[in-house]
């Protein structure tokens, strides 16, 4: 299941244990992992664990030796996050060739590691983890921040597009409520003047505040509903706005 703390479930496996003689050959979960990676920038262990190998026993340890494969043949690099005292996996240029291959590398190039990649990295985690939720109930089409960015130049960019029997829904993730009203302003004008997008879900973390629902914005368009409410409930999760409120599962 999903964590909000995002907590490693990492056990250390020897770099031995991973090697082998014979070239890694990929399978359609390996190249799942590697497109995730790419296009949300990084992913931690557990997230790898809890949606590519789900019903998986910890015990048998299958996705510890994946993941330490895929990393002792050149398709993922490990870096340690000390902010978030975990391990965080980039898919290397190679995964990226091999991505192209298929045409699944979403037209953008392997990210480039800098030492402040943990400037953002709770935020970018949190996003990673509602795109796994909503994957798990069935809507798989998505676009990352950083493919509208890098490949279709978007200035004003969602933290993610998820599209829903042909709709897009832009998703926004509030870590915290820091931003002061006239900012949650510009955004709400922004999307409700954005013929593109059918939908608006703005998803915080903690709480919601009263005032924030206040504000002026299409109700028929924009939403809002705990991040932690999402990790709990899932399709039962509860969005409101200024005049109503809707289960999630309804968009099913």
């Amino acid at each position: 299941m999903l964590t909000d703390d995002i907590k490693s479930k990492e056990i250390e496996t020897s770099e031995g244990a991973a090697e082998s003689a014979d070239p890694l050959v990929l399978t359609e979960r390996d190249i799942a992992v590697l497109q995730f990676a790419h296009e949300q920038r990084y992913l931690c262990y557990n997230q790898i664990s809890d949606t590519f190998w789900k019903g998986c026993s910890e015990d048998a340890n299958a996705c510890k030796h994946r993941v330490a494969k895929l990393v002792t043949a050149g398709f993922l690099s490990k870096k340690y996050s000390g902010r978030k005292q975990v391990d965080v996996y980039f898919s290397t240029e190679k995964a990226v060739e091999a991505l192209k291959a298929r045409s699944l590398d979403s037209g953008i190039p392997a990210l480039k590691f800098t030492r402040d990649f943990e400037r953002y990295i709770s935020h970018d985690l949190h996003v990673t983890n509602l795109r796994m939720l909503f994957r798990e109930l069935g809507w798989r089409e998505w676009t990352s921040e950083r493919v509208l960015r890098e490949r279709d130049h978007y200035y004003h960019r969602p933290d993610g597009v998820l599209v829903v029997r042909g709709q897009k829904i832009a998703i926004e993730f509030e870590n915290r409520i820091t931003k002061g009203k006239l900012r949650y302003k510009e955004m709400f004008d922004y999307y409700d003047g954005h013929a593109g997008y059918k939908l608006l879900f703005v998803i915080i973390r903690k709480d919601i505040r009263d005032w924030l629902l206040d504000l002026k914005y299409d109700a028929r368009k924009v939403w809002f509903a705990s991040y932690e409410d999402l990790m709990e409930q899932k399709e039962k999760t509860v969005f409101e706005n200024m005049r109503s409120t809707f289960e999630l599962w309804r968009l099913l």
